[in-house]
């Protein structure tokens, strides 16, 4: 491509850069992807962590904001940045549209909003919906209100991360049990936190080229690879199997019926919301809402000629045969 032929050179600034996705896309800029970003900052809270210092000794520059003075804090901390990555977790709406007005104040170019899971605008839970999402789809909403179009604000869904999926949403292979809701034969996106980091950089490249900044879709969707109950557990009983992992057996996969158990989830959302969207993303996997099957994979890694995306049956080998957590 040409925008890795050309010699441009582009600031980053990744926030909540030590988090738990967060570190996995600063790796991947200051590794493989440090001629194109020769500088990566690393927005933080708290600088003094040792997370921050090995961020430091990898070649990051540290930026601290002040939460309280969040407006004027992120847009010193924006200042000279070409790209935004918004990796924090489940901060406060106010917090995240504090971030996104000090990258416009700042004049940064490319925004990525803390999105990097389901695209919870499809979802269909009228009055029951987690609210977290409720709250991402509002702040992407007002920054794009803000934006007017002078940020290229871009929401990624990757679907569920390889790791950790695969201990949660039903996968219990510590006692070779899989449990879904409805069909077994519903695929899910599964893509991995480095990739995640390796197609944002990508997106970010086309999204600064002339030639191609069009192409780049304001919300898109990637797969490392889209994968059913049943093809996972088939992946995890044959590596199994291969390596000679305890204890040996045959998983089994369970059906929960869909209508009862969205049911039975809407009455007690409705009484007391859970802490986290788990049982929702069992329900959007049975309606088929996390199969990214069809998406922008081609156009940041055409024929996987840049790299390879990491597979289910690449996880579950790394990790020995036993995808617990």
């Amino acid at each position: 491509m040409s925008t890795r032929l050309s010699r441009a050179q582009y600031t980053v600034a990744i926030v909540g850069a030590t988090g738990n996705l967060g570190k996995e896309i600063s790796n991947i800029f200051l590794s493989s992807y440090k001629p194109f970003f020769p500088r990566v900052i690393a927005v933080l809270r708290d600088t003094t962590k040792p997370e921050a210092k090995a961020l430091t000794e990898r070649g990051a520059e540290l930026r601290q904001v002040d939460s309280a003075n969040a407006v004027a804090s992120f847009t010193r901390a924006f200042e000279g940045v070409d790209i935004v990555i918004n990796a924090v977790g489940a901060s406060p709406l106010e917090y995240n549209n504090a971030l996104f007005e000090g990258a416009l104040k700042s004049g940064v170019r490319v925004y990525f909003p803390s999105e990097y899971g389901s695209d919870y605008r499809i979802n269909d839970f009228p009055g029951w919906d987690f609210t977290l999402w409720l709250a991402k789809a509002e702040h992407v909403r007002k920054a794009r209100q803000l934006a007017q179009g002078k940020v290229k604000i871009i929401a990624v869904y990757p679907g569920l991360f390889l790791e950790g999926a695969l201990g949660v949403f039903g996968f219990d292979t510590a006692n070779l049990t899989y449990t879904c809701v409805g069909s077994p034969d519903k695929k899910t996106a599964l893509t991995s936190k480095a990739d995640v980091g390796r197609a944002l950089a990508e997106f970010s490249l086309l999204a600064l080229s002339p030639d191609y900044s069009a192409r780049v879709p304001d919300d898109a969707h990637i797969a490392g690879g889209n994968a059913s109950y049943r093809e996972i557990r088939d992946i995890v009983q044959r590596v199994r199997e291969e390596l000679g992992v305890q204890p040996k057996g045959e998983i089994v996969i369970k059906s929960q019926d869909y209508e009862t158990f969205r049911a039975k989830v809407r009455e007690e959302e409705i009484k007391s919301p859970a802490p986290g969207p788990l049982r929702h993303i069992m329900l959007l996997i049975a309606e088929g809402k996390m199969d990214f099957s069809e998406n922008d994979d081609e156009l940041i890694n055409p024929d996987e000629s840049i790299w390879k995306w990491k597979t289910v049956e690449d996880y579950v080998r790394e990790v020995g045969g036993r995808p617990f957590s």
